[in-house]
């Protein structure tokens, strides 16, 4: 998304204009220019311009319109600009407009005025490609002439550009051509009149009297002589500021944007763990820090995915209860929580579950919380759900389950630049068009899942095993197939044991369902599970079981998210900010 906004923004910045334009003080009491056009294209040109001023203008402007009406393949781009005001230095202020479509040229001094009177500005600047195929055609095609073996070319072009906001009162331009013209006529925007002269075998003289604002003159000359190749593109105008005004440089940004992609997809390839074995295991996976323990239901699904479940906090006080350190109770909507065992004892527990004990306040002995919807109970829920994720991730390290991977880590900074770069970039257009930008954004989106859950930290072989035990014991709760059926008989409290991990899975129902087709009945209540209506899977999963303990949870959680939006909803605030020879000018 990033790169489609950073691609198509800079053509939304310049809307097309409605503003209406003042008649302009300044009178161009007399406008010369001499164009000289060479058999390459090339055109050297100079204009003088004698203006009348009065008091409070600070000099005038010349903007050049880089576009053909005609053929939006080419471009006529003003190189090599100097000015001079009444034979002397003066400060220029070069400028693009209307998504480059205009080259504009600010010339005067913003702290000072012109005096009052006459001044004459000489401006001179180089265009290439002005001698297009005379046929017509963008490349010639069917031309036909019988002076030149079927080649012809023509030179048209606004001598006075049709873009002056100053009445001119008279106009005198001269062309020199490359070779004798076959036929050669001006004419004007507003038909007033004008008159061409030979001067000589290659050269034209048009004189005009007086122009009205925004009148401009043309000339058009056909020439024996066959068109130069022009650097054409094959995108409109309007995309330059996206594209540029280079093929070639669109091609190689192009290029190394997919080198940059690949790269970027590629190091977050490297980043993925292939997945072990899993079989179907009948029991949680030992901890490897007390081999003689077994994990808890967080820690579990930890070592499977490096990322918390979305029930943990439910998920670990199921499993507290069901080890006896814990007591539920329902109050109608809410429930109470109360802790089982003394101090000394909690500081014996899985770090997971002593993270949850301090965080809600209940170690020690008959030491209970309420999860009464309040936001005083949900901020406490909220670190405690913090607390189980701190816990968890420092004993994945501590335990040898997991390893930083200074790589992934690498990685993960690079991209984080690049997507920074990128915005920037984007933002404020400081390159010459958006697609010089486009290989760090390239390298941004290839290497986007660098930022998934789990990266920066690999599993050992020690932490696949587990992982390996953690996934099989994952298809035992969720899977229905008959090969993993289980003897729920043998073993009183085996379904109800399991219930915190399922919630951890997301698989309860899943869990439940797997023993009814074992068993042929509705599953039993957690005998540590005081809040259902009775017994079996509706006292447990219905109102008044596990989903109204989890919405209770949810309840006070969303009570402290509200409140903290709130109190940080304060503040505001916003704003914003045919042929060639187009363009004009003005003063200012």
């Amino acid at each position: 998304m990033l790169t489609v906004i950073g691609l198509v923004l800079p053509m939304s910045l310049f809307p097309g204009s409605t503003e209406t334009v003042g008649t302009d003080p300044v009178t161009i009491t007399d406008y010369r220019a001499t164009y000289d056009v060479s058999a390459d294209g090339r055109m050297a040109a100079t204009e003088t311009i004698t203006a009348d001023f009065p008091y409070g203008r600070h000099g005038i402007f010349r903007f050049w319109d880089v576009t053909d009406a005609t053929d939006s393949s080419i471009r006529y781009l003003p190189q090599d600009i100097h000015v001079a005001l009444d034979n002397g230095r003066v400060p220029v202020e070069m400028s693009w407009q209307k998504g480059k479509r205009f080259r504009v040229a600010k010339i005067g001094d913003p702290d000072s005025y012109l005096t009052p009177g006459l001044h004459v500005y000489t401006i001179s600047y180089v265009i290439d490609g002005v001698l297009a195929p005379a046929s017509g055609t963008p490349d010639g095609q069917n031309s036909s002439s019988s002076w030149s073996g079927g080649a012809a070319s023509r030179f048209s072009w606004r001598v006075v550009a049709d873009g002056w906001q100053m009445t001119i009162l008279k106009s005198s331009t001269t062309v020199n051509l490359p070779d004798d013209p076959i036929s050669t006529s001006c004419s004007t925007s507003d038909d007033t009149a004008c008159q061409i002269t030979a001067n000589g075998q290659n050269s034209r003289t048009i004189t005009t009297g007086e122009l009205a604002p925004s009148t401009g003159v043309a000339i058009r000359a056909d020439l024996p002589l066959a068109a130069p190749d022009r650097v054409r593109l094959p995108w409109p105008p309007a995309l330059d500021p996206v594209l540029g005004r280079s093929v070639p440089i669109a091609i190689v940004l192009i290029i190394l944007s997919a080198v940059t992609f690949t790269l970027g997809l590629l190091w977050a390839l490297r980043s993925r763990e292939s997945i072990p074995l899993l079989p179907v295991m009948y029991e949680p996976p030992a901890d490897p820090a007390d081999p003689s323990t077994r994990l808890g239901p967080v820690r579990t699904y930890y070592v499977t995915r490096e990322a918390m479940p979305s029930k943990a906090l439910a998920a670990t006080l199921l499993h507290m209860a069901d080890r006896g350190i814990v007591g539920l109770r329902r109050h109608g909507d809410d429930w109470t929580i109360t802790s089982k065992i003394s101090t000394d004892e909690w500081g014996r527990m899985d770090p997971v579950a002593d993270a949850v004990a301090m965080e809600l306040g209940i170690r020690g002995t008959d030491r209970s919380f309420e999860a009464d919807g309040s936001v005083s109970a949900g901020k406490k829920l909220k670190s405690a759900q913090e607390g189980i994720a701190a816990a968890t991730k420092a004993w994945a390290r501590s335990s040898g389950a997991v390893t930083p991977s200074g790589l992934e880590q690498l990685g993960r900074l690079a991209v984080g630049l690049a997507f920074i770069a990128a915005a920037v970039l984007f933002a404020f257009q400081w390159l010459p068009f958006s697609l010089c930008v486009l290989p760090i954004a390239a390298f941004v989106i290839g290497g986007a899942g660098l930022f998934t859950t789990g990266v920066g930290t690999r599993r050992t072989l020690l932490g696949r095993d587990v992982w390996s035990r953690a996934g099989g014991f994952e298809r035992l709760l969720s899977t229905t197939s008959n090969q993993e059926r289980l003897d729920f008989s043998a073993r009183e409290n085996l379904y109800t044991s399991y219930i915190p991990y399922a919630v951890a899975f997301g698989c309860a129902d899943k869990w439940a369902e797997k023993y009814r087709t074992a068993m042929g009945t509705e599953p039993p209540t957690p005998i540590w599970f005081v809040g259902g209506y009775g017994s079996g899977s509706p006292g447990l999963f219905g109102a008044g079981g596990i989903d109204s303990f989890e919405a209770s949870l949810s309840s006070s959680l969303s009570a402290y998210a509200a409140s903290q939006r709130s109190s940080s909803s304060s503040g505001g605030g916003g704003g914003g900010f045919s042929g060639g020879g187009g363009g004009g000018g003005g003063s200012w």
